[in-house]
């Protein structure tokens, strides 16, 4: 079926009467098979809507669509007013409006001002850093994670369990954090850096909402039974470097970095 319509993008494409940026009418068609009137969509569950929305976001990625296509503005030519709006909640934002969010979070917390952390108990600080990861997951269009504190080797901060889906984070190191700023800044970093995964994974394997189609292919080609497989040994360096360099651990420390830099910035401000 996508061979037919890439075919008949060409088609079209060669007759002049569609841009590059336009779906073809084979494209449109398809897509229009899943259009349900207002009236039967706010009858509907909202599992029943969650389940039409993953099928509405599978054609779309079918498709092979170049950077730059507007999904929203084809969106409103072809689906009731209701499921563009649920799309456009579904969908998460840019990666920049993320890491500003992200950010806002971080600065709107009172427990992350240091001197508040110092004083926290130690199952306050994982509180803290679970009410954290709702609100970001809210902003990346995900399930939140819960987020564990515990007993690791030294060398681990944390680390994304894609089979619990929970959040794990190195006690020793949120306990040493209220004596060390700095290894109060990398407990964040990891929590971000983390939750990245699970945004990573929730993309691959569950539903799509990444605004960015070839991301999420990067992302699972370097995922346990993608193209090239997870790769965890650290113990040489070489395996460290092959580890740094997967797309998942180049995204998401990039992206934890970001999120870090802008906090820091705001609260300088």
């Amino acid at each position: 079926m996508i061979e037919e319509c890439n075919e008949n993008t060409r088609d079209f494409e060669a007759e002049g009467t569609k841009s590059p940026f336009e779906l073809s009418q084979v494209q449109e068609e398809y897509l229009k098979e899943l259009n349900i009137p207002s009236d039967v969509w706010k009858g509907m569950s909202s599992e029943s809507q969650a389940q039409q929305l993953e099928f509405i976001v599978g054609r779309f990625n079918e498709i092979d669509m170049p950077e730059g296509f507007n999904k929203e503005e084809a969106m409103g030519k072809l689906f009731s007013p209701e499921i563009v709006e649920s799309y456009k909640q579904l969908e998460a934002p840019q990666d920049f409006i993320q890491i500003e969010q992200v950010s806002d979070v971080l600065v709107n917390c009172e427990e992350l001002n240091f001197e508040r952390w110092q004083s926290l108990e130690l199952s306050e600080k994982e509180s803290v850093l679970n009410a954290l990861e709702v609100k970001i997951a809210e902003i990346e269009h995900r399930p939140p994670c819960p987020v564990r504190l515990v007993n690791m080797p030294v060398n681990m901060w944390g680390g994304f369990n894609p089979g619990s889906k929970t959040i794990d984070i190195n006690r020793s190191y949120v306990e040493a954090s209220a004596q060390d700023n700095g290894l109060f800044r990398e407990i964040l970093d990891t929590l971000v850096h983390e939750g990245r995964h699970a945004y990573q994974d929730y993309n691959v394997n569950v539903c799509e909402v990444h605004p960015r189609h070839s991301e999420v292919n990067s992302w699972a080609e370097t995922m346990t039974g993608g193209k090239w497989g997870y790769h965890g040994d650290t113990s040489t360096l070489l395996g460290q470097r092959l580890y740094e360099q997967q797309s998942i651990e180049i995204d998401a420390r990039n992206f934890a970095a970001d999120v870090l830099d802008k906090f820091d910035q705001k609260i300088m401000a």
